[in-house]
């Protein structure tokens, strides 16, 4: 961003990285010469010129800039703007813009040196998801290889490898109605049992860990997409607020003619834009390997 603002003699150069799951537009990186510029902005669907950048894919040249310079979404305070341009970035990645407080218009090769400089921004997003996917498989892979004393440690670790809050593990015996809590972690907690729901019953079918269970399929949800989040583990009143992401693992275990369903419940809200597409089936083969629970 300080090389757009350099080339393009800008007063602020900001990057703007789409998310998927919400329509949003994050303030990512930027360069400026002004401190009222709002770290991490978030601009909504529909919400100014970046919106409409990001929603036409198609660059945005406003000259002689008239408005307040709150109204573009990242400035706390009006900065005396004279002309704005945007540009989408490749592959919906997000938009890139640069304004002025010197010149009244960018010209049509301000443009096309933005458009440039906004291929090589989706170059290093590239990379560094590419580097955060590698880190994510190296935990994975020091999970693995650690000596846990227990079942408990071990899912307690995995609540660190994926970045979530809490988990939840449950058996359904088959042929009843209902599911029992095995155990409930929360990430940063010594390694014990919630004692206050360990050993519970709840109906099958009931939250997201009867779900699982009931339907013995595991589930992924990335709820950011909704205003306000809904739906629990294990019961409406639950202690344990459930993030936007959920990741629900079945792993039927058979002891000769028992057969148990164990279900894992992982909650909170990480980044997971740079999980592997089989992060599902992965789950199910690394948390079969603790089985049967004790």
């Amino acid at each position: 961003m300080g090389s757009a603002a350099d080339c393009l003699d800008a007063f602020t150069a900001g990057l703007f990285v789409a998310d998927s799951a919400t329509g949003k537009l994050k303030l990512e990186a930027f360069h400026s010469l002004s401190d009222a510029v709002i770290p991490g902005a978030v601009i909504g669907e529909g919400q100014g010129f970046l919106s409409w950048v990001m929603k036409n894919q198609r660059p945005l040249q406003v000259p002689r800039f008239k408005r307040d310079s709150r109204t573009l979404g990242f400035y706390a305070d009006d900065v005396g703007l004279k002309s704005f341009l945007a540009v989408p970035l490749p592959r919906q990645a997000g938009v890139i813009c640069v304004d002025s407080r010197s010149r009244f218009a960018f010209s049509a090769k301000h443009e096309r040196i933005l458009e440039s400089l906004g291929n090589a921004v989706v170059e290093l997003l590239d990379a560094e998801r590419s580097r955060a996917k590698a880190d994510f498989y190296a935990r994975v892979m020091q999970w693995q290889m650690k000596s846990f004393s227990g079942c408990k440690e071990a899912v307690a670790a995995f609540l660190e490898v994926l970045g979530l809050d809490a988990a939840v593990v449950v058996r359904h015996l088959e042929d009843t109605s209902f599911f029992v809590v095995e155990d409930v972690f929360r990430k940063g907690e010594p390694v014990r049992s919630t004692e206050d729901l360990r050993g519970k019953r709840f109906p099958l079918g009931q939250g997201m860990a009867g779900w699982v269970a009931k339907h013995r399929s595991s589930l992924l949800l990335d709820r950011r997409k909704r205003d306000k989040e809904q739906g629990f583990i294990l019961h409406p009143d639950e202690p344990l607020n459930p993030g936007p992401v959920v990741i629900g693992i079945f792993c039927p275990y058979k002891d000769h003619a028992l057969v148990v369903n164990y279900c894992f419940l992982f909650s909170g809200s990480a980044d997971i834009s740079f999980w592997p597409d089989n992060i599902v089936n992965m789950l199910e083969f690394l948390l079969k390997g603790l089985l049967p629970w004790r």
